[in-house]
């Protein structure tokens, strides 16, 4: 798949290619090497999947059935300063959405770190420090190094937004983890059990199962990539 169609599919980053022979494939991770010198798509997405850990997949087994019977090219690239996995889905009426999945080199531990599930902790330590589509901070998991509580995205002075069915959780203790590409917020927080998000719309929290929100997520993303 040419780099300028991939590219096409990501109009919010500024991407750079890195194919071989390139002397950029220094920069890229060495686990990562493999995919730049592999010539077929096939081979360059069985190489990709293969990182990703189980518990991140179970978490979300919609998605990953469908990352693993639609992706049709997986390309490294460079953007944000960060060597990234460009992965590229067709959905079925044969559009193209992608997904940009950084380097776990980039790594730097969130605030709240010990609200997020095990299965992701790994997933963003060791297979993608960000996963995320249209967006830098929608429809997957934002690059923790982007990750913001509500208050510091709001600047609410009292940093209490209403809450349903549950005591009310200050904006000071909801990390925004992603978006649906809009205003709905979903985040993390050490007032919720782990596996839990709250989200957050307006004033309004609800909590909500964390595996089951990000895998509807997902999918909503490549039901509708445009």
């Amino acid at each position: 798949m040419a780099p300028e169609e991939i590219a096409a599919t990501l109009n919010d980053w500024s991407l750079t290619f890195v194919g071989a022979p390139c002397g950029e494939v220094a920069r890229i991770p060495e686990e990562w090497r493999p995919i730049v010198f592999a010539a077929d798509p096939e081979e360059r997405r069985r190489l990709a999947l293969s990182l990703w850990n189980q518990g991140f997949l179970d978490l979300v087994p919609e998605f990953a059935e469908v990352l693993n019977t639609h992706c049709v090219d997986v390309r490294v690239g460079i953007t944000d300063d960060s060597p990234v996995l460009v992965y590229v889905l067709e959905t079925e009426d044969r559009e193209l959405v992608s997904w940009v999945g950084y380097d776990p080199g980039t790594f730097e531990e969130p605030e709240f770190w010990e609200s997020f599930p095990e299965a992701v902790q790994v997933f963003l330590r060791e297979v993608h420090a960000g996963f995320v589509s249209q967006r830098r901070e929608a429809f997957g998991v934002a690059r923790p190094v982007d990750m913001r509580t509500v208050v510091e995205l709001a600047g609410l002075p009292g940093g209490e937004p209403d809450g349903e069915g549950r005591a009310r959780i200050s904006a000071r203790r909801l990390l925004k983890i992603t978006t649906d590409g809009d205003r709905l917020k979903y985040c993390l927080s050490p007032d919720l059990a782990v596996g839990e998000v709250a989200l957050v719309y307006g004033g309004a929290i609800v909590p909500k199962d964390l595996g089951q929100e990000l895998d509807d997520l997902l999918i909503s993303r490549f039901a509708e990539p445009f």
